[in-house]
């Protein structure tokens, strides 16, 4: 069977999110220090997909480093600034109300997708993305508690995904791989100076592991859908992280995002599955 570009986009930013949803249990499980947490953050996202990129491109592997354009490395590095605003946004206020802001990607990728690379929207993605900012109004309406700082982090970092997505839209490399373990690496060093890893268990080093491996994975393929499909259609898949990661939390922490914010992620995962659904049937029918 062959499969299409907007499917295999799809796939890629769907399955993409679903594998980053850990990322803020997993941060909070750890429970150290924002510069050693962002330290080994990198390291082990790095050394993940310094392995993957082998694994994948064998003696072509060392070539995909020299071929970054000046695209990728726009997201190297915002990728790498937004991870740590990211990170502080989780350690300061409550991770569905980070994850809350962070789900309003959609918005701002659909806005500079237009504004920047002239992209045409479909009318069923609009209204998924209005549908997204609804249902998270309702979240933020629920009375989830937060800090002014931790609000401004998860801002800051919703506003550098927004501009990686176009950016990801206009490079012309095969894959990201070799980004994300530049990015991981740049993430390591950045934090290095003020790192403290004295008081370090063993289980925080396996769940720090683990967690670079979920953001490597999960962030090369979110990057290489929009090859594949519009900018603001893979954003709209973000909100799902919003879903899944809060609900995470609350299993295994206790952190309840009340029944309202139950009830908005759900109408968010049928528009968001409704939509996938359109747009794979419309690429079918234009085939």
């Amino acid at each position: 069977m062959i499969i299409s570009d907007n499917a295999r986009g799809l796939m890629l930013a769907g399955f993409g999110v679903f594998v980053l949803s850990p990322d803020s249990l997993l941060i909070r499980l750890i429970d150290i220090d924002l510069w050693s947490l962002m330290f080994l953050r990198g390291l082990f996202m790095g050394l993940c997909m310094l392995v993957l990129n082998h694994f994948i491109n064998g003696d072509q592997s060392w070539r995909q480093f020299r071929n970054l354009d000046r695209y990728a490395w726009g997201i190297i590095i915002l990728m790498t600034l937004s991870s740590f605003f990211f990170v502080a946004a989780v350690q300061t206020t409550s991770v569905a109300h980070t994850l809350i802001i962070v789900g309003s990607v959609p918005v701002g990728a659909a806005i500079l997708g237009i504004l920047f690379l002239h992209e045409r929207v479909s009318r069923s993605t609009w209204l998924t993305i209005l549908t997204v900012v609804i249902g998270l109004a309702f979240v933020v309406y629920d009375g989830q508690q937060s800090t002014l700082e931790g609000d401004f982090y998860a801002l800051v970092a919703c506003l550098m995904w927004s501009v990686n997505f176009v950016l990801a839209r206009k490079t012309r490399m095969p894959n990201m791989i070799a980004a994300m373990c530049v990015s991981g690496f740049l993430m390591a060093l950045a934090s290095l100076p003020l790192v403290h890893l004295q008081s370090l268990s063993a289980g925080q080093l396996g769940l720090s592991l683990l967690l670079g491996l979920v953001v490597g994975v999960a962030f090369s393929m979110i990057t290489l859908a929009p090859r594949y499909i519009p900018s603001a259609e893979v954003a709209v898949f973000m909100p799902l992280e919003s879903v899944f990661g809060s609900l995470l939390v609350w299993w295994f922490l206790g952190e309840y995002p009340g029944w309202i914010s139950l009830t908005a992620g759900s109408v968010i995962i049928i528009a968001i599955m409704l939509n996938s659904y359109f747009q794979i049937s419309n690429a079918s029918n234009r085939a």
